[in-house]
């Protein structure tokens, strides 16, 4: 997956999604079924706007593409990015670089 395409992947999926539930996204646990009704349960998207998160999101995941994702978020200047979610996003990145 090239720069282009993961951009477009992360602004699908939309950057507060990601970190939001990049726990479950990452997880090996949950079937992509039981991810769409997480979704569905805590949000307002539509079960076809879910399946689109998830499929990208694990798309970008399965890429081996997680830290660069999370860099974007980190030093994003959309103001659409809370520093919250930057924040989380770094924080990510710090519990990755730990063995």
């Amino acid at each position: 997956m090239d720069d282009k395409k993961l951009s477009r992947y992360l602004q699908s999926v939309g950057q507060a999604c990601f970190i939001r539930f990049f726990e479950e996204f990452s997880s090996d646990t949950l079937s992509r079924d039981a991810l769409i009704a997480k979704l569905r349960d805590q949000t307002t998207y539509t079960e076809k706007s879910c399946a689109s998160r998830v499929s990208k999101a694990r798309s970008i995941l399965n890429a081996g593409l997680a830290d660069k994702a999370l860099s974007l978020i980190a030093s994003s200047n959309s103001g659409r990015v809370s520093q919250e979610v930057k924040e989380k996003a770094r924080s990510y990145l710090v519990e990755k670089q730990q063995p």
